[in-house]
């Protein structure tokens, strides 16, 4: 029975020590589905780059999507190398 899509706020180290399980055996019933994470990283790319567009100052941008300034930047640069050259 895997848990779908459902992020943990607890670390997989201290379920695994709670449940008596190994943390492989957590990882393996929490772990997202590869294609929910391309989906949802490509959307977080383009949030990223969109409001960068917008104007918004790298600082603004990392507060409104709850990351750090270089985790932005890093985002908004990936989103022009991967995903517009996909579109264009």
């Amino acid at each position: 029975m895997k848990i779908k899509n459902q992020k943990r706020n607890t670390k997989a180290k201290d379920l695994a020590f709670e449940y008596g399980v190994s943390i492989a055996t957590v990882k393996k019933y929490y772990s997202q589905d590869r294609e929910d994470y391309e989906q949802e990283a490509a959307a977080r790319r383009k949030q990223a780059f969109e409001l960068r567009q917008k104007g918004l100052a790298w600082r603004e941008v990392a507060d409104s999507m709850n990351a750090t300034i270089d985790a932005v930047k890093s985002l908004a640069k990936r989103y022009k190398q991967q995903d517009l050259n996909l579109i264009g």
